[in-house]
């Protein structure tokens, strides 16, 4: 491993690159916006790699680009050849409507809105190709970015940084918490086959009961969870909160649990332990509403599902679990973290 990159900005080249989040840029200058903004907060390049589901070299390339070019470098280089048929602002046009428009597009109506509403006429082969410089093919996910207090993420962000800077110095364990389930028939996706042909996934005489996941992921370090069928009930939640709590204090160094506001998350039982786990080390950092998009667990359940699990079908709900616990320890082999499977007392897949 060759010698630490680590970026240092003013208060003011911060406060630019933050406010890139929310401009009217392409998706690629954000990211690499952030990964500038993380590595001067303390992260590593293989820590941001990870979160970025990026190669090390790709981030480090965008780091010495920094160092060459300043925000320049967030940008492509524009390319030669002969004068293209469009300009920025049709592209921009484009990207601001897959944006804001409360719809999908595939690259053929784009291709028909472009013509209809700027008057450029371009293949939707070509279109695709233009579009890989800042827009991807994906599938669309719901959101709740309309409810979201603008004022308390901002403030609960920069809490969230600091506190991402403290661990990154080993001053604390910081830990992300979160729930999941899985089923065991899969919706059909994309795949390739025969011409002409089209693959059928049999599926299975029932349904089947949901599988539901509780975790704690701590990036580059472990991810610790626990199965149970039906959903995670306050019981589980505390069971695995409890050996949180113990291990912090076996440990002798505060960890702080990053999780969101749900109702186990809440209760009456749970706030009761609260005054306990601080007493032992443990500390809870509450997410704003409807920002589940700061918790990078979040990102683990996408992977597991869509990479690991996606198209698949299963006869019942434990060689569900067997996949998923598979999953996880691929997930673990690829971010380079340690998994553990928690076994709970009742209610377990065992």
């Amino acid at each position: 491993m060759g010698a630490r990159i680590r970026v240092f900005l003013t208060r003011e080249q911060d406060k630019t690159l933050l406010n890139l989040r929310t401009a009217d840029v392409p998706q690629k200058v954000k990211d690499r916006a952030e990964v500038v903004r993380l590595n001067a907060h303390g992260w590593y390049v293989e820590k941001i790699a990870a979160h970025f589901n990026w190669t090390p070299q790709t981030v480090r390339e965008v780091l010495h680009k920094w160092e060459k070019l300043g925000i320049q470098g967030l940008w492509e280089k524009s390319g030669r050849g002969g004068k293209t048929k469009y300009n920025e602002e049709d592209i921009i046009f484009l990207e601001e409507c897959l944006k804001t428009e409360p719809r999908t597009y595939n690259s053929l109506q784009l291709a028909q809105k472009l013509e209809r509403d700027r008057h450029i006429k371009l293949s939707p082969d070509r279109l695709r190709r233009v579009l890989k410089k800042g827009v991807i093919w994906k599938r669309a996910r719901k959101s709740h970015k309309g409810k979201q207090d603008p004022i308390v993420r901002e403030k609960k962000q920069a809490d969230l940084d600091m506190l991402q800077l403290a661990a990154a110095a080993g001053e604390i364990d910081l830990k992300y918490l979160d729930e999941s389930g899985f089923c065991a028939w899969s919706e059909p996706s994309y795949t390739y086959y025969h011409r002409g042909e089209q693959k059928h996934l049999e599926q299975t005489q029932r349904r089947g009961r949901r599988l539901s996941i509780i975790g704690f992921f701590q990036p580059l370090i472990s991810f610790i969870y626990g199965l149970v069928i039906g959903g995670v009930s306050r019981k589980s939640y505390i069971e695995m909160m409890e050996l949180e709590a113990l291990d912090a204090q076996n440990i002798g160094r505060m960890r702080v649990i990053v999780q969101d506001n749900g109702p186990i998350h809440r209760c009456q039982q749970v706030q009761q332990l609260w005054s306990k786990w601080e007493r032992m080390g443990l500390y809870i950092f509450f997410l704003p509403k409807y920002c589940s998009q700061m918790n990078p667990i979040e990102l683990e359940w996408q992977h597991l599902k869509k990479d690991e699990l996606a198209g698949k079908m299963f006869d019942d709900e434990l060689q569900l679990a067997y996949a998923v616990i598979d999953g996880i320890q691929t997930r673990g082999e690829k971010g380079n973290h340690s998994t553990q499977r928690i076994k709970f007392n009742s209610n377990s897949c065992g």
